[in-house]
This record gives C-alpha cells, structure tokens and sequence, in this order.
C-alpha cells in the first residue's frame, strides 16, 4: 500500500496526466491542478482533503473510491466509472458529470454548486443533507435513489427515472417533476389515487 501526503511533494500535481494504473491508494492534502485522467483504473483510492481544479476524467474507473473533504472545481467527468464513490463533505463548483455511472455514491453533506448530471446512471445514490444550488439532472436514472434532508427546491427531475425513489417530504417541497413521476411520488404522501 502506497500514501501520498502533501509532505512528499514541494508544490501542486499541475498539468499531470494520469493513464493506466494507480499504485497508490491513498492521497491527503494534495491538490491536482490541471490534470488529467484519462483511462485509468484507480479502484479503492482514498483522497482525504484533495483538491480537484480544472481537471478532466474521461473513461477511467474509480470504483469503491472515496473523496472526503475534497474539491472539484471546473472539473469534467466523462464516460467514467465511479461506482461506491463516497464524497462525504465533499464540494463540488462547476462540475460536469456526463454519461457516467454514479451507481450507490454517497453525496451525504456535500455542497454542489452549478453543477450538472447528463446521461448517468445514479441507482441508489444518496443525498442526506447535500446542499444543492443551480444543479441540472438531465436525463438521468435515479432509481432507487435516498434523498433526505436535502432541499430540492428549483431541481428538475422530469427527465429523469425516479423510480422507486425514496425522498422525504422535506426533501420533496418545491421539487419539479412531470405528471407521471407526480402520481408515483404521490404514493410517497399517502395519497391514494381512484380510477
């Protein structure tokens, strides 16, 4: 097992690519500026308080990762893996998530701002008092997904599938959805429907 500590460099990991294989699996206090990531199989890594600028993932797998008390700011992440991902306490600025597999990730008590989902997988992911401003989920599969304590206010999901979404009334205050999704979440509510 390889760590990498904030100790072992003089300065930041800037205009760095990274392909192939991660032999390190743990990486604190460490900030990627500039960087990027490109087919790479990175499973199991622990990033605790690292720092994401301007950085690009395309095509790699951070399956089962964890992100604590980490950043990504501009950053772009495309047909990647990010399967059991934890970014608890985590922020998130101006973030691309496209076409990936967010499957069970954990955003509990993260903060993402301007930051937009297209075309991912997201079954089962949680949210447990994430703060969400101006974040877009365009035609995304939110099956299964756990929203609690999480103000969903001004958040569209009526291109989504919700189904078998868990959310709490808090939770679901002021959510956009179609009509359909509509008579699903009503259930939610107690609400029984007649024909």
């Amino acid at each position: 097992m390889r760590i990498f500590n904030s100790e072992d460099l003089d300065e930041t990991l800037s205009n760095f690519e990274f392909n192939n294989f991660f032999d390190i699996t743990e990486f604190n206090n460490i900030e990627f500026n500039n960087c990027l990531f490109k087919d790479l199989i990175a499973n199991n890594v622990h990033f605790t308080n690292c720092y994401f600028f301007d950085c690009e993932f395309t095509n790699s797998d951070f399956s089962n990762s964890t992100f604590i008390n980490s950043s990504f700011v501009r950053t772009k992440i495309k047909d990647s893996k990010l399967i059991g991902c934890n970014f608890d306490s985590s922020s998130f600025k101006k973030v691309e998530i496209l076409s990936s597999d967010n499957t069970y990730n954990n955003f509990g008590l993260a903060t993402l701002k301007e930051v937009k989902f297209i075309n991912d997988k997201m079954f089962k992911i949680g949210f447990d008092e994430t703060k969400l401003n101006e974040v877009l989920f365009d035609n995304c599969n939110l099956e299964g997904a756990e929203i609690r304590k999480t103000n969903m206010q001004l958040i569209d999901l009526s291109t989504c599938s919700i189904n078998n979404i868990m959310i709490d009334e808090y939770s679901l205050n002021g959510l956009t959805v179609n009509e359909f999704q509509a008579l699903s979440l009503s259930k939610l509510l107690g609400i029984i429907i007649k024909r």
